[in-house]
């Protein structure tokens, strides 16, 4: 009875036929090609916002003409031979087709062709590749401390795992002798992490370096990709045409979270930049001591736990002795409170209604390696962290802390919240 049911069953069956079969493959290619596909996506080589990232997508479209032109020749032709060639019934009595050993022509040809269309592509890249190593020096004003400043736009981007930090230096010149140990760099009029700010319309020249391992800055809209070494600090141009945010992720393996090492460019009107720069340079105080307020214990607690590592500039009313506790290490966290993201980059420092993200920070000085992968605990002698650690802070030290970490620099506004937002 069994074995009749399942022939009963098997008969039923009806196989795949093949335009049924070729119809699901074309669905599920056409489905692969669109994965990628995105409007709204963060990091888009295909919506240039500056002019070297208009000669990479320029030169990405000629590159995709010349290819896609040989793609559809030579698979033209494939398809044209196969179903001309090829042998609709053979019983062994027919004649067999003539062998051909070579073609001198067309082998010339074969030859020939191709090494053109390589030196072309090859011409093109190189110009290309010069005109986005090309940087120019360009005269900015900004006040400083109540003084105007002649700034040549030049940022030192520094990039560490699992995270990127960001030096201003109006007052000095920078150039090779200035700069010399990643490690240990001249102090800043500002530093910030995470988040780079630009005045809109204007060259920028990028330092970028590294104070580990090898990693790799990368804003798809405003250019290319440049490696950050240890010991070198190449130099990269980045311009934004209009003010906006513009985001980045390290493009170079570089550990455990890799992934995890993001970064937004945001862009400015000279206006907006010049407030920026003012609200950045006005260091921090020590708030007063009262065992009842939150904010206080969360003081006492960030110069117990957290200052060996970390800096709030003017937080202990001496800057050598505060520069001198701290390892550079961490970022800098004077204006914490005006970033939108931390944890290099993937939190938010602020809710989507706007307030305060405790349940976020909380959880990241709570259990920072669940948050985020990190060598920081449990190594061996002599082995340096690599990451945030795990302090073991009791619940109302971390509430604390979240409470002084709010007070450390000013709200952004409420376009800048919901333009930098991270998922």
């Amino acid at each position: 009875m069994v074995r009749s049911t399942v022939k009963t069953i098997r008969k039923r069956e009806k196989p795949v036929s093949d335009s049924r079969k070729r119809l699901l493959g074309a669905v599920a290619l056409i489905g692969l090609m669109t994965a990628g596909c995105a409007g709204d996506a963060e990091l888009d080589t295909l919506q240039p916002q500056s002019d070297n990232a208009r000669d990479i997508d320029t030169l990405l479209d000629r590159v995709l003409v010349i290819a896609g032109v040989i793609g559809v020749l030579v698979l033209g032709a494939v398809v044209y031979m196969a179903k001309k060639q090829r042998v609709k019934s053979y019983d062994g009595d027919d004649e067999f087709p003539e062998q051909i050993s070579h073609n001198n022509t067309l082998e010339i040809g074969w030859t020939i062709v191709p090494a053109i269309i390589m030196v072309v592509v090859a011409v093109l890249t190189t110009v290309a590749h010069f005109s986005l190593n090309e940087t120019e020096a360009n005269a900015y004003e900004v006040e400083v401390e109540g003084d105007s400043t002649s700034w040549e736009p030049k940022i030192v981007v520094v990039g560490q795992q699992w995270w990127w930090e960001f030096r201003y230096y109006f007052t000095e010149d920078v150039d090779g002798d200035f700069l010399d140990d990643p490690r240990n760099l001249p102090p800043a009029d500002i530093v910030t992490a995470g988040q780079m700010v630009i005045p809109t319309g204007q060259e920028v020249e990028l330092l970028v370096t590294s104070r580990d391992v090898i990693h790799s800055f990368w804003i798809p809209a405003l250019n290319g990709k440049r490696d950050a070494r240890p010991g070198f600090f190449a130099p990269w141009e980045i311009s934004a045409d209009e003010p906006g945010v513009y985001f980045g992720q390290c493009t170079e393996f570089c550990g455990l979270s890799h992934a995890k090492m993001r970064m937004q460019t945001i862009a400015m009107d000279d206006a907006d930049f010049q407030n920026w720069i003012d609200e950045q340079m006005v260091p921090q105080s020590a708030p007063p001591e009262n065992p009842d307020d939150p904010v206080s214990r969360g003081a006492t607690a960030f110069l117990a736990n957290c200052s060996s590592c970390h800096l709030v500039e003017g937080f202990n009313g001496d800057e050598d002795i505060a520069a001198a506790v701290v390892s550079q290490a961490a970022p800098n966290l004077t204006h914490f409170a005006s970033r939108t993201t931390f944890a290099g980059g993937i939190l938010n420092t602020y809710t989507e209604d706007g307030e305060w993200n405790r349940d976020d920070i909380s959880q990241w000085l709570r259990a920072p390696e669940v948050v985020k992968e990190n060598y920081a605990n449990g190594l061996p002698d002599g082995e340096l962290p690599r990451g945030m650690p795990n302090l073991g802070l009791s619940e109302r030290t971390i509430s604390d802390l979240v409470a002084y970490l709010e007070t450390l620099g000013q709200k952004p506004s409420a376009e800048i919240l919901a333009a930098t937002e991270v998922e």
